[in-house]
């Protein structure tokens, strides 16, 4: 478990490894997309390479 923040509802939540949808190893970090319990993807920049601090962004599940 993790937790994510989802500007789509305005709330900070668990996610587990099952709600991750997709993610890429690029050069800036890995790149995650989580769905949130509302429906939400939410972006989330990880790794070594990630900037120091990313705001997540939010779009409705399709």
């Amino acid at each position: 478990m993790f937790a994510i923040d989802c500007p789509h509802h305005g709330a900070r939540t668990l996610a587990s490894t099952d709600d991750i949808r997709r993610y890429d190893n690029t050069d800036h970090g890995i790149v995650m997309e989580v769905e949130c319990h509302c429906g939400g993807l939410v972006t989330i920049t990880t790794g070594r390479n990630a900037p120091a601090r990313e705001l997540a962004s939010c779009g409705a599940a399709a």
